[in-house]
This record gives structure tokens, C-alpha cells and sequence, in this order.
């Protein structure tokens, strides 16, 4: 494994943020590592820890000695916002991808990435998962081709991602072409503070693309710690209306709360309900209810 890097500007910043996740962190950097030969002088690669309490600093040793990664330590557990908020402030790279530690890239997918972002100028490029429970599950068949659609009108890649702009692995975003806006600070602890370095690029720039081929995979209802109906009715309403009081598309709101309705709340207020039995600790309704009223489908 070589371990000569240039100084040149990243093309892509992978930043992991991690928090008491020593054993996915590995499985992560692994995925990474053995695909990084090649790619080096384009990739910089952040870990963020949240004042972790367990193996995750050894990890990170192991590492570096195999891959240059910026590691930043917190003395004291800040929150998801924080430290996601850490690897997208201290990347350098034009594109940034905050990724998942508890996600893995699939073989052949980095390499792939990087061809995709070579040369363009996208605002916004979301990636799909392989979504699991069981590691065993995964179809872990090298990568050697993707489906792709360029979208030319931001309203409609927005129509095509929804509420999916919060899923922060999925999100590669442009950087470069935001020059150096921080307003995203003012989302701190909502729990979703990448809405606002991802909606952003996504009209800032002339062309997103979708990636329909899964690139990483992604382990399910591994995140919690939060109230979900607040986070995605009362603070994701919230960041799109100041969006759009920025002078951003107004459609944006009711494409977003719609396919919430639809599908989001459905089947994550039946996980509560019935899986985790803790459906009245948030007054789920009154949240639903002040977000949603005015939609037809929030009645049918």
C-alpha cells in the first residue's frame, strides 16, 4: 500500500464522524483502505470522534499508519450536529461525502466514484445503499458499472431525493461551488444540520446526478437518540422555510412533506408503535398535526 501523498487539493473529502462505534469504524476504514491504492491523491479522508469511550482511537491508529486520515477528538460528547458539522468544516476537497460509521463502500465502488466527480461540476450527487440488518445479506459483488440520470432542474432532482437529503451518506455534495458559507451552523441540534450543505449545491450548480447503482452499504436502525417526529416534521419544516426566506424555491416544502406523509412517518410511526413502544413520548400527533394540517394526504 503506497503511503506518498500530494498536497494538492482533494477532489473528495470522506469524513467520518464516530462516536463509540470501534468495531463498525474498522469495517468502514477497511472497505476504504482497500480501495484507496490509486485514488490517494484525489481523496482526503476526516475522523471526527465524539468524545468516544471506547476502542475507536486505536482504530484510527491502525489506520493512519496505512492511510493519511486528520483526526479530531472532542473532550466532551457535543452531539451528532457537531461533529457532522466537524468533517464537513474541516474538508478540503471539492466534493465532501460525510459518510456513515457504521456504512462500508461495496469493492470497486470508490474508484468509480471518483471517475464520476473527475471534470464536473455537480451540486449534489446521491448515492443508493444496499440497506441491512445482517452483514451476511449484503451482495458484496464487485462494483464494475453504474446507472446514472444527470438532472439539469434542480426542483426535479429534489422531487427524485425528497426527504433522502437528510440521509447524510447518501449526499455528496459540492463544497467548492458554496464559497465558504457557514449558514448551515444556525441548524446545529436539529439533528438533520446537512440539510443545509445539501439543499444548497443542488441549485447552486447547473447539473446533479442520481446514482441508481448501490455504491455502500448501509446498516438499519443503527441511529436513535433523538425524537424522529420532531427532527423530520417541526426542524426539517423549519430549515426548508428558511430556505426558502433565503430566496430558495418554495416547492421544496411541499415535495418534501408530502413524500414524508406518504412514506416516511407511515412506516417509522408502525417501528414505534409496535417494534420500540415509545409512540407517546413526543405527542406525536400535535408535532404531525402543526407540520402537516393543510395536506390532503395528512387526512387520507
Amino acid at each position: 500500500m503506497q503511503t506518498n501523498y500530494t498536497m494538492q487539493k482533494p477532489l473528495l473529502t470522506i469524513g467520518i464522524p464516530t462516536y463509540n462505534r470501534a468495531k463498525y469504524l474498522d469495517r468502514c476504514l477497511n472497505s476504504i483502505l482497500m480501495q484507496f491504492d490509486g485514488v490517494e491523491k484525489d481523496i482526503e479522508l476526516i475522523i471526527a470522534n465524539n468524545a468516544s469511550t471506547d476502542h475507536t482511537k486505536q482504530i484510527v491508529d491502525q489506520y493512519s499508519s496505512k492511510m493519511k486520515i486528520d483526526y479530531y477528538e472532542k473532550e466532551i460528547n457535543l452531539g451528532p450536529d457537531a461533529t457532522s458539522s466537524l468533517c464537513y468544516e474541516k474538508a478540503k476537497g471539492k466534493y465532501v461525502w460525510v459518510l456513515g460509521d457504521d456504512e462500508y463502500l461495496i469493492e470497486g465502488s470508490l474508484n468509480i466514484i471518483i471517475n464520476l466527480l473527475k471534470d464536473k461540476d455537480y451540486g449534489d450527487v446521491y448515492l443508493h445503499c444496499i440497506p441491512f440488518h445482517d452483514e451476511a445479506d449484503v451482495d458484496e459483488t464487485p462494483v464494475k458499472e453504474v446507472k446514472t440520470k444527470v438532472y439539469n432542474n434542480p426542483v426535479e432532482f429534489v422531487k427524485s431525493i425528497h426527504y433522502y437529503a437528510t440521509f447524510i451518506s447518501g449526499n455528496i455534495v459540492n463544497k467548492e461551488i458554496l464559497n465558504g458559507d457557514t449558514s448551515y451552523l444556525k441548524y446545529m441540534n436539529t439533528n438533520i444540520v446537512q440539510i443545509g450543505w445539501t439543499i444548497k449545491p443542488v441549485f447552486a450548480a447547473k447539473e446533479n446526478l442520481y446514482v441508481q447503482t448501490p455504491l455502500f452499504a448501509a446498516k438499519q436502525n443503527n441511529s436513535g437518540g433523538y425524537q424522529f417526529v420532531t427532527t423530520f416534521a417541526k426542524n426539517y419544516n423549519f430549515i426548508l422555510k428558511s430556505l426558502v426566506k433565503e430566496g430558495y424555491d418554495k416547492r421544496i416544502i411541499d415535495i418534501t412533506n408530502v413524500n414524508l406523509i406518504k412514506s416516511y412517518f407511515p412506516a417509522n410511526i408502525i417501528k414505534l408503535l409496535y417494534y420500540e413502544n415509545r409512540f407517546d413520548t413526543e405527542k406525536h400527533f400535535s408535532v404531525l398535526f402543526n407540520s402537516f394540517w393543510k395536506y390532503k394526504s395528512f387526512w387520507t
